[in-house]
């Protein structure tokens, strides 16, 4: 695989070509605040993901992936801004469904398991959902929240995520990011944050409330500033 990565005082450049002959070609810009161990990785249809015997994860599609962090890596649990973009050479229905009717995130049901690597994983609470225009095509976007046990709780720093779906105008590829962010008038992650209880009680919370309607500047990283980096891809 032939990369290259030029990193400057504001921001970086990555061009790389596909190891996978069949996966997309990307090129992503990534800025200075983003690019914390930036790596790209191709894969092929039907390739394993996770390299772990007790947890098997295989694409259905062809994929060029971009992860990386905005800061550090070794922030802990509520400050981990780990970001992925995931660019897959397949058309998705429930996305184009999603861009036509959706209201919210519960009625756009999407999620990357499912969707791309046939595990059944969703999250439980959606919030700030928005129609977004992007160089390359149209998407959705919303905060999502998902947790290992049943409870539903509030939103707070440590599960909470920034996601965006989009297809391109050739209708050729599929676009999933996605992002950790924190918002510093959230609990972290811990015996302090709250179980709503329902999702009824959760969306008549005070902090859903605050996620739904604050500026998405107050984030961090900035919900603008990743949707500024998402404009940059370029699929050949």
């Amino acid at each position: 695989m032939h990369r290259t990565i030029v990193i400057g005082a504001v921001a970086g450049a990555i061009a790389a070509s596909a190891s996978a002959a069949d996966a997309p070609q990307v090129t992503l810009s990534v800025p200075s605040a983003f690019a914390t161990e930036v790596t790209m990785k191709c894969y092929h249809k039907g390739q394993e993901l996770s390299h772990d015997p007790t947890y098997q994860l295989v694409t259905i599609a062809p994929l060029t992936e971009y992860h990386g962090w905005f800061g550090s890596r070794n922030a802990d649990q509520a400050n981990n801004h780990g970001w992925k973009v995931d660019v897959f050479a397949r058309y998705s229905p429930r996305v184009a469904a999603a861009l036509r009717k959706a209201k919210d995130g519960y009625q756009a049901d999407l999620n990357i398991e499912p969707e791309f690597f046939g595990l059944d994983e969703r999250s439980y609470m959606f919030a700030r959902f928005e129609h977004k225009h992007f160089k390359w095509g149209d998407a959705v976007s919303f905060l999502s929240q998902f947790t290992q046990d049943t409870g539903v709780y509030v939103p707070h720093n440590g599960h909470l995520t920034y996601e965006v779906w989009g297809l391109t105008r050739d209708h050729k590829h599929t676009v999933v990011a996605t992002v950790a962010v924190r918002h510093p008038k959230l609990a972290n992650w811990g015996p302090e944050v709250r179980d709503a209880g329902s999702i009824a009680a959760l969306k008549g919370d005070r902090d859903y409330k605050r996620v739904e309607t604050c500026s998405p500047e107050e984030f961090e990283p900035s919900l603008i500033a990743f949707d500024r980096l998402l404009d940059t891809v370029v699929i050949r």
